[in-house]
């Protein structure tokens, strides 16, 4: 596997689901703005996932990152500052907490009474809002590791070998 072909792969989809999630938003139609922007977070996470392993084939992507954050550590503390290193973590943590919406923002959600609240009825324009910046900043937040990962591989790939 090409991991930066792999990882820039998941970014170029990423980037198409920030933009559909950004002029849906601009349209008010708030369900699938929230559809796209949790699909930005997963793709964002993914593709940082897809610098180390192959990602998993599920929508809730952020324990895979955190293992491999864990896992990597040491090269990661050496390449990266303590602000991508929080926001590689925060990326983890807003993946798994939107990937609910996968499933809502399609099919709605039942209720403890077993009613069912239609999609459109869940993704409100405060629910869009909150993933749509969560998705901006997962999105910077995997395009500036990417960029810092693609250097730091060309920097190593220049140095004499021993």
């Amino acid at each position: 596997m090409n991991n930066v072909a792999e990882a820039e792969r998941w970014l170029k989809d990423a980037r198409a689901a920030l933009a559909s999630a950004e002029r849906t938003f601009r349209d008010r139609d708030y369900r699938v703005a929230t559809q796209n922007a949790q699909l930005c977070i997963e793709l964002s996470a993914k593709a940082v996932i897809a610098f180390f392993a192959e990602p998993a084939w599920r929508h809730d992507p952020g324990r895979q990152l955190r293992n491999l954050l864990a896992k990597f550590e040491g090269q990661i503390t050496q390449r990266f500052d303590d602000g991508t290193r929080q926001n590689l973590a925060r990326l983890a943590q807003d993946a798994d907490e939107v990937a609910p919406w996968h499933g809502w923002s399609t099919y709605g959600r039942s209720e403890e009474d077993g009613v069912w609240i239609a999609a459109v009825d869940l993704c409100t324009q405060p629910v869009a809002e909150d993933l749509l910046e969560r998705a901006r900043r997962s999105m910077e937040t995997a395009t500036v590791f990417a960029r810092q990962m693609h250097s730091a591989r060309n920097e190593d790939a220049h140095l004499p070998k021993t």
